[in-house]
């Protein structure tokens, strides 16, 4: 016999208190905000780096925040 998923059971199961949850948005809205932003008004000649090494290194950051706060909610659910 086969068995299905109940959505019943999977719904009141919430492993990610209120804060870790609004702690997630925040880091998505950061990450998703901080790199166009900087880019756009500190212009492509910051931190002494070229063009193109500027439009590669400043997204770097919020990508490996984004990696970080993937692993912490894959091990934490």
């Amino acid at each position: 016999m086969v068995q299905t998923h109940e959505p019943q059971e999977a719904a009141g199961t919430d492993d990610m208190s209120k804060r870790s949850q609004w702690l997630l948005v925040a880091a998505l809205a950061v990450c998703g905000l901080a790199a166009p932003a900087f880019i756009y008004w500190a212009g492509a000649g910051s931190f002494g780096l070229g063009f193109r090494d500027t439009y590669l290194t400043i997204p770097m950051i919020p990508a490996v925040l984004l990696g970080v706060v993937g692993v912490w909610t894959a091990v934490r659910g």
